[in-house]
């Protein structure tokens, strides 16, 4: 099978290396920490911060933070069990400019680093990898980000998502998995 997998936040965690980061920016700026401990994602209200700061702290530090970021408990196992049963891996991830300089070397290095071996490494200009999973023929996708995989699946495309700290909303045209056990399990399934 042809298995599509998003980078950030589904192999590596990079929304609590974000979060770390910002908490110590915070300290720079008006020194209050998280506003709001419910806001729905880091850069919507949990600080207080402005569009602009958020805007300006992402093109400053993503490629820093990007380098960095470590990988998602058993991600790396499970990809190289896939990886042995013949399977393909695709890392499809939106990582551009301004917010990355250099988003193919940065992310190459980090998932050598890490460890992390895959079959092609795509990325995307948008959030939208509908083209991307449509050339090469993508049996399954897995995402963080309810919206990719609803264009996805508008698509065609069969695409689950990955639940985070961040993403908890459940939606009926949606399957989710919870970590990647959970992943490497809806492969096997749908493989039968």
């Amino acid at each position: 099978m042809r298995i599509g997998l998003d980078i950030d936040n589904v192999i590596l965690d990079t929304d609590s290396l974000i979060l770390e980061e910002m908490l110590k920016e915070d300290k720079n700026k008006r020194n209050k920490g998280i506003i709001d401990k419910n806001a729905p994602y880091i850069f919507l209200g949990m600080f207080d911060w402005t569009k602009e700061e958020i805007e300006e702290f992402l093109i400053n530090n993503m490629e820093r933070i990007a380098s960095n970021v470590k990988i998602i408990k058993e991600s790396k196992k499970y990809i190289d069990k896939l990886l042995e049963e013949g399977h393909e891996i695709y890392l499809i991830s939106n990582r551009a400019y301004p917010y990355y300089k250099n988003p193919l070397n940065t992310t190459k290095n980090n998932l050598e680093k890490n460890e992390i071996k895959y079959t092609k490494l795509i990325l995307t200009e948008t959030n939208d990898k509908s083209r991307e999973c449509i050339d090469l023929k993508i049996d399954i996708m897995f995402d963080d980000r309810a919206s990719n995989c609803l264009k996805l699946k508008e698509k065609g495309i069969n695409c689950y998502l990955v639940k985070t700290i961040y993403e908890t909303r459940t939606f009926d045209n949606l399957e989710m998995v919870n970590n990647f056990k959970e992943i490497y399990l809806k492969i096997k399934e749908v493989e039968k």
